[in-house]
Parts: C-alpha cells; sequence; structure tokens
C-alpha cells in the first residue's frame, strides 16, 4: 500500500485568517481616530451614522476576507472539494471517474454515481508516482485506480523480478471484481483478455519488461452479533441506531485492501453514550487482513441486553 500523508492532518496555512468582526472593528475603528482624532467622541456610540458606516465596510471587509479564506482552501488539496477539487485534478491530468453510469433506460433515470472526493484526492497525491517508468508499486496502484471507475482499491507486489501481481477491490456489494472489470484493467495494461499475452498495441502504462498479472482480491466474510446492555433513561431505539450507525461508519472506513476489522474497532464503534458495556459474540477474535484480501460483513445483529 503506497504511504501517503494524511490529508486529514494537514494544518491550516498561517494565510487563512480568523474571523472576528470584534476585532476587525476595533482595529478600523483605531486607524480611524489616528486619521481623524476628532471622531473618537462620535465612535463612542454605536447608533452614531459614522460609527454605523464604519460597521458596513467593517462587515464588507470580513466578507473579502472570508472569500479569499475560501479561494485559497479552494487550491488546497487537503481542503478542496466538489469542483474545486476537480479543477485541482486536472492540473495532474485526472478527471473524477464515473462508477456506475447514468442509466436512462430506468424510470426515473438512474443518475451516475462519481468518484468520491477522497478517492479523488488520493489518486491526486500518487500521480507523480504514475509518471515513475520503472514499474514501481505505487505507479501500479495509480494507473489501476485510474483505469475503470469501477476500482474501489488496488495494491501491486512484485513476488520475484519483473514479475508484478495487481490485486483489484471493486465497488460491488462483496467487494468481488466481476471477470469484465479484470479483462478492462487486463487491457489497459496492453495484456490480452486472459493477460497471458501482450496486445498489439504497447502499453503506455506498463514497462515492458514486466510480467503482469491483474487478479481479484480474496474476500474474507465475517459477521457481527453483539448484545448491548443500555443505561436506564436513554431510548433503546436511539441507541441501537446510534451503535448501528457507527459500526456502518467503521466498516466503510475499512473496505480495502488490507484492513482488518479489529475487536477493538468494533468495540469503540458500538460504545455509544447511554451503553454501559458491549458483549461481542462475533468476531470472537479479530478478524485480520492481508493485503490482498478485504473484509466483507455478511450480517449485522446488534441488540439490546435484557
Amino acid at each position: 500500500m503506497a504511504n501517503l500523508i494524511d490529508l486529514s492532518k494537514v494544518p491550516v496555512p498561517d494565510i487563512i485568517e480568523t474571523l472576528s468582526f470584534e476585532q476587525l472593528y476595533e482595529k478600523n475603528k483605531q486607524m480611524l481616530i489616528d486619521i481623524e482624532p476628532s471622531y473618537a467622541n462620535a465612535l463612542q456610540f454605536d447608533s452614531d451614522p459614522q460609527a454605523k458606516q464604519l460597521q458596513m465596510l467593517t462587515y464588507r471587509e470580513m466578507h473579502l476576507i472570508a472569500k479569499i479564506n475560501q479561494a485559497t482552501r479552494a487550491n488546497i488539496l487537503a481542503s478542496a472539494f466538489g469542483k474545486d477539487l476537480e479543477a485541482l485534478a486536472a492540473n495532474y491530468n485526472i478527471e473524477r471517474l464515473v462508477i456506475p453510469p447514468e442509466n436512462p433506460a430506468t424510470n426515473p433515470v438512474t443518475p451516475a454515481v462519481l468518484e468520491s472526493d477522497t478517492a479523488l484526492k488520493r489518486r491526486v497525491q500518487l500521480a507523480f508516482d504514475g509518471l515513475n517508468t520503472a514499474g514501481s508499486v505505487d505507479g501500479y496502484i495509480f494507473h489501476t485506480l485510474g483505469a475503470n471507475g469501477q476500482v474501489l482499491d488496488a495494491d501491486a507486489y512484485s513476488p520475484a523480478p519483473c514479475e508484478i501481481v495487481i490485486v483489484v477491490l471493486a465497488h460491488t456489494e462483496t467487494g468481488l471484481p466481476t471477470d469484465d472489470l479484470i479483462i478492462k484493467i487486463r487491457n489497459y495494461f496492453g495484456l490480452t483478455d486472459d493477460g497471458t499475452a501482450q496486445l498489439k498495441t504497447p502499453s503506455k502504462v506498463r514497462p515492458q519488461g514486466d510480467r503482469v498479472a491483474v487478479q481479484s482480491a480474496e474476500i474474507i466474510h465475517y459477521a457481527v452479533e453483539a448484545v448491548l446492555n443500555i443505561m436506564p433513561g436513554p431510548d433503546k431505539q436511539v441507541v441501537l441506531a446510534a451503535a448501528k450507525q457507527a459500526l456502518t461508519n467503521y466498516q466503510l472506513e475499512q473496505r480495502k485492501l488490507g484492513a482488518s476489522i479489529t475487536l477493538s474497532g468494533v468495540y469503540k464503534a458500538l460504545h455509544q453514550s447511554g451503553v454501559s458495556d458491549v458483549n461481542i459474540i462475533q468476531p470472537a477474535t479479530s478478524v485480520n487482513i492481508e493485503a490482498y484480501q478485504a473484509a466483507y460483513c455478511t450480517s449485522v445483529n446488534i441488540r439490546a441486553g435484557a
């Protein structure tokens, strides 16, 4: 797996100003008094017309600072989102992928599902690895993630010199890629549908000396069953709903290659406000996942204790 900077931990740049009307107003008032001391008495009263004008100008200055802050954030990968992020990605010749395209045959029309901001940011972070012509692991990950919108995650490893194995996790219910997706990725790397030979047109992303194999991730199934002891007072259904949602969020965070489902992670998700104790029945131990594997939850049974 590529070791990327955690964008959520990137500090806010110094150029981003903290907005405070009171501080800005006092600063502007003092500047005005320095220029014309005779205004000092009038500016003591917020209802004075001169004070009102200064307040209006201060609000306009705050609005301008806010726009500058917003524009700055829009040009920083860690804080950009939506169309601003797409514009940043275009600097690296990367565009947002379509996972399933729009389906006009349904009624109503099924809209397209687009690549998330988080996934797009990851590909932008890997962009320079894609320029590597030596066939680096991160380079293969970058190209696989961009090969098709159905790719949820990818990894690569080399079991022997000049041999590369690409592992693919898909945007399917279990994460298992379809045969069609595997074929498309093989073709993307200049291989025939069965992956045993090269296409006549050379690959633009695979070093010619590399023998590449594309395979599905191994999906490890698990189930979650737990009993929650809920304190007197809170509504049991509200507490259960919060615990189930937290568990779902944890599972979504771990929906990637090499991400284990740990008992501590399940405990943390289920131990919400109002829960006094958590008794996990399944899984009995942490579900340890290797780099070529991904976890898939087959069922969830969370209930309140007697």
